[in-house]
């Protein structure tokens, strides 16, 4: 294998493990034989490492798990609720900045970026990669969640509450770009939530909700599901 691959591939995996088998692993991978098989194996080891990491491997990794699985238990809204939500405000804010960015370097004279001129090639892919980002955002956070709660333990109702607070966040966002519109602001930039979209798309919006409940939810559903299997088998 690449030397440069094997390298990337191991810091796939958490410090800790590296530190220990780091550079046999690295070398092992140079000297073996590549394919996408032993790569699929690799990334999915390293991500499931993080994930679930074997303990006892650094004192200070210890009590840093020990740490976080006890105010997960103490404080479980702040983690599952609280948590999710900031963290979706701020992926929602890079959107914002992504958008504005794209709007002064490629559609200066627009008076809005939505639909505001041809788009072609970099441009293009620029504003794609923005629009899927803002629209992947919530599952992306919900992902975080259950990674944390299939981590944790935690108890099904908590990353549930999650699980809803990011499907609304993300059925409910609005976002205005427009320097008539949105004369003051943000670089003309105005995001807000409504309650829930009653109005003629209300119909839409719940199917939008459920469909980001659906994909947040699924890798956490996959975990209890797998959970259940190993316990009776």
């Amino acid at each position: 294998m690449n030397p440069n691959l094997a390298w990337l591939l191991t810091r796939l995996y958490p410090r800790p493990w590296r530190e220990r088998y780091g550079a046999e692993f690295e070398e092992l991978l140079e000297t073996g034989h590549g394919g996408v098989r032993i790569l699929a194996n690799v990334v999915w080891s390293g991500l499931r490492e993080r994930i679930f990491p074997i303990q006892g491997l650094t004192p200070d990794h210890a009590t840093g798990s020990v740490a976080f699985h006890s105010f997960c238990m103490r404080a479980p809204w702040v983690i599952f609720s609280v948590a999710p939500v900031f963290l979706l405000a701020g992926g929602y804010f890079v959107a914002c900045l992504i958008l504005w960015a794209g709007w002064k370097i490629f559609l200066p004279g627009a008076d809005s970026p939505f639909g505001g001129g041809p788009r072609h090639g970099f441009a293009n892919l620029y504003f794609q990669f923005g629009k899927h980002f803002y629209g992947g955002a919530p599952i992306l956070v919900g992902w975080v969640i259950a990674i944390i709660a299939a981590r944790q333990r935690a108890k099904a109702v908590w990353p549930l509450t999650g699980f809803i607070l990011v499907a609304w966040m993300g059925a409910t966002a609005r976002i205005e770009a427009s320097r008539t519109v949105v004369p003051r602001g943000f670089g003309h930039i105005h995001m807000g939530f409504v309650l829930w979209p009653l109005d003629r798309n209300g119909h839409d919006g719940l199917v939008h909700a459920l469909v980001i409940l659906s994909l947040a939810v699924l890798p956490y559903l996959v975990w209890r599901f797998r959970s259940t299997r190993t316990m009776f088998s």
